[in-house]
């Protein structure tokens, strides 16, 4: 099935415009579903302002659906989904300070152990910041995030059941991202129960030495 916002059907208005080339100013022409564009001027490849790559950072199927996509665009705009997750949960809990301090501890360590160990640093990464959200179905849809992406964040939050070895993993991740983002601040002094992974056990005991834990 076509993504109806990249479906011709569903077009109307500005489907084709023109901007100038950022870098040499001559006027390119875009098809709305058009995800870059070649200047013949100067060779600079031009992303395609008015098109949300929102589902483009994480969905597996973007280069299916957008066409093939410049190197470090994958990057660029998981940054930029990590940026806006931030703020969305930054506004949810503006009167409550010290959980959205928690959530942000919980993300560096789960991206940190992502790198270490591996796992679905974008599901476990997101996952750590809605650890404390209300509602965190309503935000991921109103960050346009793919259905495979909320999928995985809301079966970590709900700590069901992991299905294969790879949620396995990002599962054992998530909560040992959880348990030091709370040993970092001194909420859980003392783990109720140890980490799951090497990082995660050495980590744990960095905070403790540092803090006299």
């Amino acid at each position: 099935m076509q993504c109806p916002g990249q479906d011709n059907r569903y077009w109307s208005g500005e489907a084709v415009f023109e901007i100038p080339c950022p870098h040499c100013g001559t006027m390119l022409e875009f098809f709305k579903d058009d995800s870059q564009r070649l200047c013949k001027q100067c060779g600079h490849r031009v992303l395609n302002p008015k098109i949300d790559f929102g589902c483009a950072s994480y969905c597996p199927h973007a280069e299916q659906c957008m066409g093939s996509l410049p190197a470090g665009l994958r990057i660029e705009h998981a940054e930029l989904f990590k940026k806006k997750l931030a703020v969305a949960v930054e506004k949810q809990l503006l009167d409550a300070k010290q959980k959205y301090l928690l959530v942000r501890k919980r993300a560096e360590f789960a991206e940190q152990l992502c790198r270490q160990e591996g796992g679905n640093m974008a599901a476990v990464v997101t996952a750590a910041m809605l650890s404390e959200s209300t509602t965190p179905l309503s935000l991921l849809n109103e960050l346009k995030a793919a259905d495979e992406m909320i999928g995985e964040v809301t079966r970590l939050l709900a700590r069901s059941p992991a299905r294969n070895d790879s949620e396995r993993l990002s599962a054992a991740v998530f909560d040992d991202a959880c348990l030091l983002g709370d040993l970092s601040l001194d909420i859980s002094a003392n783990l109720a129960s140890p980490c799951q992974t090497a990082t995660g056990r050495e980590e744990a005991a960095a905070i403790r030495a540092k803090t006299g834990g």
